[in-house]
């Protein structure tokens, strides 16, 4: 069916329930921020392909709510198809649960799917819309019901995470759930996001793209587990380990059926979880509303992870500069484009014997698509790169001992005064983040003006956020700590690792980006208490060209050439030929 197709559908399956809108959010039953294909309704009823968004469609009106990242993105996919775009946080334009509160009549009804919207997304939607005597139903899956060519659900077969890499066994990470879960008197333990339960199970899968995770649900008792699953995708070795310790495996289908016969007190995390699995739990067992517990303990690496991922940005960072020398070769001598780029990069790193895949989507982006914080390269909108202008490159890789995430913007020729000054105010917010110290106890949120205080001081800035938590060896965007002005109140604690990427984007023209990651480091004290600060761990020179030398401070050109001196001196001896010399003069100082 065609985009129009499938809302005049979806306006028939409403209308037998007697609805007057419905909401369709980019969510699935384990809140996932990149849901299996079994579940991206959001993106098969609008044409929209972002990772953000909401569709609501009424009866005589449908919408798209996006952020600024995907706003270009969005108005070329709701092209032609009735679909309005309403750009987040632009003046005068309500979120969706306003505008479904100015829309609906008093009286009415807005449905939703209860087996994938949170249930602290529900309880919020629904607040809002009582106001106004509207009544939110969680109920049945419409977009899938008229989804004809719906694909399966994903079951591939889970493989085991080597406890070398995460020096903690799940025994040990299960006890850890259990204390907690003592602390609060509950009995059990109510799991749904994927890389929390890959974490507690040291499992990993490949169900979701890019994310190293496996489609199940967890429930952690005092005295027995069971882990939810297809059944062929736990067999032979990976059983008889899960089993060892004791985990009980049932069919994924069962969890429902499971939750219902529980009898005593249960711990859930509302925005982990969603309306339908609350649901499932009987109306009279008392509930403990918390975050998993696992998701703080996943998010502090230890010691031993984080000697891992030194190991691994060694790898990657050799990548990363024999990708940069060959880019700078290429460009001009052979066709290179945006998409040949990409695979360029990808090669380099499916070398390395550790390597499983892209931990994303990589964003090989030239010029003005370089203005596109999210900007995702196919087929149509591929371009070639030519030896003029800025490219702008976006990239990670899941490693068996570490996931990485890296952007560095190249220049493919002499750059303009306007560029070098805007990529040397990105490079001075990072450097400001990458060597503060803060209290312990501060949030992302309170740090984030570091990286955008050069910028703001000309009346620039950026719109997305500065940092977001890494996974080791699980999804590349972790919570539940980020860098950002909104919603980043979670503490930096150490062993945290977190990304630092500030930017510039200036339509039409070019983007700028520099990110590397860091980890929180142990803290230091004072008569004024403890100290946390940060230690970079990305491997790979910056573009000298794009440098301004003048509009650094000598602080900032000695953390400059102290970071190209350690990236030489770490990578030098893993390169040879015209890469090494490449990167000899790339890290020279400034």
């Amino acid at each position: 069916m065609e985009i129009r197709q499938r809302i005049t559908a979806l306006r028939r399956e409403m209308s037998a329930r007697d609805l007057d809108a419905y909401v369709v959010p980019s969510a699935d039953p384990h809140q996932s921020e990149y849901p299996p294909e079994h579940w991206r309704h959001r993106a098969w009823i609008s044409g929209f392909q972002g990772s953000a968004g909401t569709v609501v469609v009424t009866h005589d009106r449908s919408g798209l709510w996006t952020d600024s990242r995907y706003f270009l993105e969005a108005e070329h996919a709701l092209a032609g198809t009735g679909i309005e775009l309403f750009r987040l946080q632009e003046p005068g334009v309500p979120d969706y649960p306003a505008w479904l509160t100015q829309t609906v009549e008093a009286g009415g009804a807005v449905g939703c799917d209860g087996a994938s919207l949170s249930l602290a997304t529900f309880r919020s939607l629904r607040d809002t819309l009582s106001a106004a005597e509207i009544e939110l139903i969680a109920g049945d899956d419409l977009v899938g019901a008229i989804n004809s060519d719906r694909p399966a659900l994903p079951a591939n077969p889970i493989t085991i995470h080597d406890v070398k890499f995460s020096a903690m066994s799940r025994g040990e990470k299960l006890s850890l759930i259990r204390e907690e879960m003592s602390r609060y008197n509950a009995e059990w333990h109510v799991v749904s996001t994927l890389d929390d339960i890959a974490w507690i199970l040291d499992i990993r899968g490949s169900d979701v793209p890019y994310n190293p995770v496996a489609v199940t649900h967890l429930l952690i008792g005092q005295s027995e587990v069971w882990l939810f699953c297809h059944p062929r995708q736990v067999e032979g070795d990976v059983r008889l380990a899960l089993e060892q310790d004791e985990i009980q495996i049932a069919p994924y289908d069962a969890f429902a059926d499971r939750l219902a016969s529980i009898s005593d007190s249960v711990m859930i995390s509302p925005a982990q979880v969603s309306v339908g699995t609350s649901q499932s739990v009987p109306e009279q067992v008392a509930r403990i509303e918390l975050q998993n517990p696992s998701t703080i303990a996943k998010a502090i690496k230890n010691p031993a992870q984080i000697d891992h991922v030194r190991s691994v940005m060694v790898r990657d960072g050799v990548a990363m500069v024999r990708f940069l020398h060959w880019l700078t070769s290429a460009v001009g001598n052979e066709s290179v484009t945006e998409l040949s780029a990409a695979a360029k990069l990808s090669s380099f790193r499916q070398e390395d014997e550790s390597f499983v895949g892209e931990a994303f989507r990589t964003i090989s982006a030239y010029r003005g698509h370089g203005a596109l914080p999210h900007y995702s390269v196919d087929e149509e909108s591929d371009v070639a790169i030519e030896p003029a202008g800025i490219y702008l490159v976006d990239s990670g890789g899941q490693y068996r001992d570490g996931t990485t995430d890296i952007t560095r913007t190249v220049s493919l020729d002499e750059p303009a005064d306007e560029v070098r000054r805007d990529a040397t105010l990105v490079l001075k917010g990072h450097i400001g983040l990458a060597t503060l110290q803060f209290p312990a106890g501060t949030s992302g949120g309170a740090i984030d003006v570091v990286a955008r205080e050069f910028l703001w001081r000309e009346q620039k800035n950026y719109k997305h956020g500065t940092g977001h938590g890494v996974g080791f060896f699980l999804n590349v965007h972790e919570g539940p700590h980020r860098i950002a002005s909104s919603q980043s109140s979670q503490e930096l604690r150490t062993g945290m690792i977190v990304s630092n990427e500030p930017g510039i984007y200036r339509p039409e023209q070019y983007g700028v980006r520099i990110e590397n990651l860091v980890v929180v480091t142990p803290p230091e004290s004072s008569e004024f208490g403890s100290f946390l600060g940060f230690e970079t761990l990305t491997l790979c020179p910056f573009d000298r060209t794009l440098i301004d030398v003048a509009l650094l401070s000598e602080h900032e050109r000695a953390w400059v050439d102290d970071y190209h001196r350690s990236v030489r001196e770490r990578l030098l001896g893993h390169l040879d030929g015209d890469a090494a010399t490449w990167l000899e003069a790339a890290c020279a100082p400034l």
